[in-house]
């Protein structure tokens, strides 16, 4: 189980499920919302997931929608509404109470990575 939430505490979330695909993503849209070079998510299958308070969702592709806390501005997830992750939740890492375990396995937009930051090369274990 994880749970997670924003920095008010407006918004909280639970997933009883295993997490997904712990990644790092530079895209454009990550950069802009996160004010950072990377963001780190992890995913649960929507069946799983539970939200304690609503999410602001904005757009920021034609099938992929962003959540956000209205009142504190967290940025929290995000939902696809076509494609194979549809029955899936991201959120981003550091929204867990707990992250301890979780390591990113993949970086995603490794062609819009910042150049001052090396881009990271993961290792199967």
């Amino acid at each position: 189980m994880y749970e997670g939430g924003c920095l008010c505490g407006k918004i909280r979330f639970r997933a009883d499920a295993e997490a997904i695909w712990p990644h790092l993503c530079s895209c454009e849209h990550c950069q802009k919302l996160s004010g950072a070079p990377v963001v780190a998510w992890v995913s649960f299958p929507a069946a799983s997931f539970t939200w304690t308070g609503q999410p602001k969702w904005f757009a920021t592709h034609p099938t992929t929608d962003r959540g956000f806390c209205g009142e504190c501005g967290s940025f929290l997830g995000a939902r696809d509404t076509e494609g194979e992750c549809k029955d899936q939740i991201g959120v981003t890492m550091f929204a867990l109470d707990d992250h301890r375990g979780l390591s990113p396995v993949h970086q995603s937009c490794k062609d819009n990575a910042v150049p001052w930051l090396p881009v990271l090369e993961f290792v199967e274990p």
